[in-house]
């Protein structure tokens, strides 16, 4: 395995998700007191009992259910995507130290950082939980390799809709994870940068309340080569969330597909 061009666990900053109804109250209407007739001996005419009106009962909203929030961190250990005809095992990624050297011209990567390694042939997750990627079953691999396809080369293939399922255990409490069913709901293109902010969490307001599955391959390593996915077939399907210039030499692409429970 090698360090993956753009995975660093700051993360991708080195690393090359009814009204209710109130009744209203009836006031009665009060009787009008009898009047005397013509010459009859006026008598005084007792006042008529108060009649201010019951307030009416008020109508009120009541407070909005407060959604469920489902807490998962699925350590992945199989990945089926029946439309890709894609059945595979998922490899459990370890940290190393980030080493970046950047092309002639580039910034230079953070220091001091660690970034998960990526197979030549095959798929992976973190073997361990990372801080920011909550409710995130992160899976990432190739989509070439030294000339040969990877497994993910086909990502860009896959339609909104698709499904796909994931086996793996809780890495908290150890419970098995068989069969779950997920469907695709986006596609996004990003570079480090970018990838960055998409994936990660930087606060528990931005943490998916379910869990969901993140699906990342590369497009391009840097702009004086060409797009290793189709290019006119990405900028029609996924969102464009690229800072700055696509085609800046300096930046390398990738591919996101997001998948939410089905």
């Amino acid at each position: 395995m090698r360090p993956l061009a753009l995975a660093a666990l700051v993360l991708l900053t080195a690393f090359v998700l009814a009204c209710g109804g109130g009744n209203v109250a009836t006031v009665p209407t009060p009787t009008a007191p009898a009047l005397p007739a013509p010459g009859a001996t006026s008598t005084a005419v007792p006042e008529p009992p108060s009649t201010t009106p019951t307030p009416a009962a008020t109508a009120t909203t009541p407070p909005s259910p407060t959604p469920d929030i489902v807490r998962r961190d699925t350590r992945t250990t199989r990945l089926v995507i029946p439309a890709l005809g894609l059945d595979a095992e998922v490899q459990a990624a370890p940290t190393v130290p980030y080493v970046y050297v950047p092309n002639p011209g580039c910034p230079p990567g953070p220091q001091d950082a660690e970034t998960v390694t990526v197979p030549d042939q095959g798929i992976a997750t973190p073997a361990d939980s990372i801080e920011g990627l909550e409710n995130k079953t992160w899976i990432y691999g190739h989509s070439r390799w030294l000339g040969v396809p990877g497994l993910f080369l086909g990502l860009q293939d896959l339609d909104i809709g698709d499904e796909l399922f994931v086996d793996g255990v809780d890495r908290v409490t150890g419970a098995v994870v068989a069969g779950e069913r997920y469907v695709v709901d986006g596609f996004y293109l990003s570079d480090i940068d970018s990838g960055d902010t998409f994936l990660t969490a930087e606060n528990a307001s931005q943490i998916p309340p379910k869990p969901i599955v993140v699906l990342q391959t590369s497009v391009r390593e840097r702009a004086d080569r060409p797009w290793i996915l189709d290019r006119e077939l990405l900028l029609s399907k996924a969102e464009n969330i690229v800072e700055g210039d696509m085609d800046d030499p300096c930046k390398y692409l990738l591919l996101f597909v997001t998948a939410t429970p089905g």
